[in-house]
């Protein structure tokens, strides 16, 4: 099994504290260089095994993955199964803005099931596709280039839920990264959480806002027509999984909208006014009038406020993202080479 790099300790960030916790414990974690973490995670909001709260490593994943981990450890429990099974993952790709064009090298990859005794997963593992990232304004650019891709994709249902995961990475490049790309990268996602929350003017820092703001929808139409080629997989997904995940989805739009709309009233110097009709889910971002601007005490203020915890993890080639509440997850990942937040992950 491949070797995990950890993450420098200084750069593991923890967001969506509530004010008493981060005031009070502010003096512990200065000198590590630590924002003091939010409300105690457990089994219900926490990803299973590898708690992001006591992340020193790479070592965070969602329960798909951390079940392929597992099976491979013991050389039992994951099986090859079909081939050349592209449109498995095209529609949870497309969820998130990627389209799987053919190029030269393209391939739909190997699809794999497990059978634990808690569930049932499929994993689509080494496809390959060129498309274009996204630039600044989330939209590709006439001068954008296309590059090769590789993404990796899980899904599956256990008691506690539906969990569904789209990993998207360069094709190569991640070698020659600077020494201190985790601490550029972390924050490069520390600003686009502030716009995401309105409370930064920097529209240089929207990618994250306008991702989210395409995703959170209840019923995705990319999803329409998804179905699975494992009975009991499809089964649950038609009956309970489709509706679980609407709710996730617009559970998390709430938590952003309220958000936005406490940041306005709380820091805005002229406070809230109606944003007017939204092309996307979440509220229109506005000009934040304040000085000085917010920064993190004031978003983590916010964060308690809606009960949205939000932490940023370095991982072994990108940054983590992650968005928790009582009883679902959702992970957005930046990949510092494609300069994008290229991949998701959602879990009950």
């Amino acid at each position: 099994m491949k070797k995990r790099c950890a993450p420098r300790r200084d750069t593991l960030v923890f967001l969506g504290a509530c004010a008493g916790v981060l005031a009070a414990g502010m003096a512990l974690v200065g000198a590590a260089g630590l924002s003091p973490p939010g409300r105690q995670v457990d089994s219900r909001a926490a990803l299973p095994v590898y708690s992001a709260l006591g992340a020193e490593s790479a070592d965070v994943q969602f329960w798909p993955w951390q079940l392929w981990e597992e099976a491979s450890d013991t050389e039992n429990g994951i099986y090859p199964w079909l081939e050349a099974s592209g449109e498995l993952a095209a529609p949870w790709l497309d969820l998130f803005g990627w389209g799987m064009g053919q190029g030269e090298n393209a391939s739909s990859g190997q699809v794999y099931m497990a059978l634990p005794e808690d569930g049932d997963c499929l994993y689509v593992r080494g496809i390959r596709f060129t498309d274009t990232p996204p630039q600044i304004s989330g939209l590709a650019t006439p001068n954008a280039v296309q590059q090769e891709l590789t993404a990796e994709f899980a899904v599956g249902c256990r008691s506690s839920g539906f969990a569904v995961s789209c990993l998207v990475y360069a094709a190569d490049g991640y070698q020659n990264l600077p020494e201190d790309w985790q601490e550029t990268a972390v924050q490069r996602c520390r600003e686009e959480l502030l716009y995401l929350f309105n409370l930064s003017n920097d529209d240089q820092r929207l990618q994250l806002y306008q991702r989210l703001n395409s995703m959170l929808t209840p019923y995705p139409w990319a999803l329409e027509n998804v179905s699975f080629p494992l009975e009991p997989l499809e089964e649950y997904w038609q009956g309970a999984g489709r509706d679980q995940l609407a709710g996730m989805l617009s559970t998390m739009q709430g938590m952003v909208r309220a958000a936005q709309y406490n940041s306005l009233v709380l820091y805005n110097a002229d406070g809230w006014q109606e944003p007017g009709e939204s092309w996307g889910c979440l509220y229109n971002h506005q000009t934040l009038y304040a000085d000085p601007m917010p920064g993190e005490a004031e978003m983590a203020r916010v964060l308690a406020d809606v009960s949205l915890d939000v932490q940023i993890v370095p991982l072994e080639k990108q940054v983590m993202v992650l968005f928790g509440w009582y009883g679902g997850n959702l992970a957005l990942y930046y990949d510092p080479v494609l300069d994008c937040f290229s991949g998701y992950a959602l879990q009950q």
